[in-house]
């Protein structure tokens, strides 16, 4: 006689509402390898089945899957049994649904914090999330050519680089630290100490203050990010990790008026 196995599988979803009340998406984790449909030369694969489909979904999900992280219960990145079919499917190219922008601290790992598997998520890490010209041609590439839907500035809770700008002063910082100064000019200026405010609340305020400034500073300087977020294909969103909790806060997207016609 043969037997015919039964396979149950269960998921349960979770969605992480902070500051920003994104849309619920109703995307189901399956097998983490996706076939992938051949696309036109020079951009990626079409997207997985379970891909978020819009910046609101993708939103949603990042904010699943932290919620996932802080309860214990990872379901995406807990699959090694899949390891060898996901390395085999992406192989043929990547579509990432969201860009994550972050510090390179060792204790802020984007993919499992987000339960975000090998192929969704297109991450640019520098120490104070404070991408250089690179790092915003990296953004422009992944969205423009591999179809993000949403890019994510997210700062942290006990950053080093926000605290030894803020406690530098203005000094000039040794060998090529000067760059972390570079990178948020302007950031002490902005956000000053309260004449109450111990150091440790001061800090909370810098980093927040800095993702903030940082996700505003990427559209101001890339025109084609600018017009994706005018045009409802992409949001921009500063977003704050805490350590402690292993929660990320998520603010409001950024505002983008489109362009008026040019006249001729």
């Amino acid at each position: 006689m043969r037997l015919l196995p039964l396979i149950l599988a269960t998921t349960t979803f979770t969605l992480l509402a902070e500051d920003h009340a994104a849309p619920a998406a109703k995307a189901k984790p399956k097998a983490a390898a996706q076939a992938h449909a051949p696309t036109p030369a020079g951009h990626g694969p079409a997207p997985a089945a379970d891909a978020p489909d819009s910046p609101a979904a993708a939103l949603a999900e990042l904010g699943a899957g932290n919620a996932r992280f802080v309860a214990g219960k990872r379901v995406r990145t807990l699959n090694p049994g899949q390891d060898a079919a996901l390395r085999a499917a992406l192989v043929h190219g990547q579509a990432p649904f969201a860009v994550v922008i972050t510090c390179s601290d060792s204790r802020v790992p984007d993919a499992l914090l987000f339960d975000q598997e090998a192929g969704r998520l297109f991450t640019i890490r520098e120490a104070g999330n404070a991408p250089d010209l690179q790092g915003i041609a990296s953004a422009e590439y992944a969205a423009e050519h591999l179809g993000s839907k949403v890019i994510v500035i997210m700062g942290h809770s006990s950053c080093g680089a926000v605290k030894a700008v803020r406690e530098a002063n203005g000094k000039a910082l040794p060998g090529n630290l000067w760059a972390l100064q570079a990178g948020m000019a302007g950031l002490l200026e902005s956000t000053p100490q309260d004449p109450n405010e111990d150091a440790k609340a001061h800090l909370g305020r810098l980093e927040e203050a800095n993702a903030r400034r940082q996700a505003q500073a990427m559209l101001d300087r890339s025109a084609l990010l600018r017009d994706l977020a005018a045009a409802e294909k992409l949001w921009v969103v500063p977003a704050l990790y805490h350590l402690a909790s292993g929660k990320v806060q998520f603010f409001k997207p950024l505002a983008v008026v489109p362009a008026p016609p040019a006249h001729h």
